[in-house]
């Protein structure tokens, strides 16, 4: 392992980390051809519209409680 790799990370630098080696992945896999970008933005879409639709879900059950 690398010496940095053995620092405590705080919240922010654990994700921006998470960020960086899934935007590495995304280019790669969008470079071998394996998925489009087009195909990542549809999936991003969708996985919002999810979570949007979660939220509102959480919300109207607080609301008849």
């Amino acid at each position: 392992m690398k010496d940095h790799e053995h620092e405590d990370l705080d919240t922010e630098e654990i994700a921006v980390a998470a960020y960086n080696k899934i935007d590495a992945l995304l280019d790669l896999l969008i470079k071998k051809k394996i998925i489009s970008e087009e195909e990542f933005e549809d999936a991003e879409e969708a996985l919002w519209e999810e979570l949007e639709a979660d939220t509102d879900d959480d919300d109207d059950e607080d609301e008849e409680d």
